[in-house]
């Protein structure tokens, strides 16, 4: 599964996958709130509930060169 984001301009992300192939595809179904979802269930997992609860006090969490700043992995979406 190769998933591209691309962070744009205006500082929406876009997300490319290759539509035709057969594991990649099932992001063809995938919602925005979809990948919302998925993203913060990886923050959840990577930080721990607590860490996590924590920070929906409005602060954010940044990703350095396409790795958590918290734990230096790479995200999985």
């Amino acid at each position: 599964m190769a998933i591209t984001a691309t962070i744009n301009d205006d500082e929406t992300i876009t997300f490319e996958w290759d539509e035709n192939d057969p594991v990649d595809s099932v992001l063809n179904t995938w919602t925005e709130q979809d990948f919302i979802d998925a993203i913060l269930n990886f923050c959840k997992e990577i930080m721990g509930e607590e860490e996590y609860n924590r920070n929906l006090d409005g602060s954010s969490v940044t990703l350095e060169d396409d790795t958590c700043a918290e734990t230096g992995e790479e995200p999985k979406v």
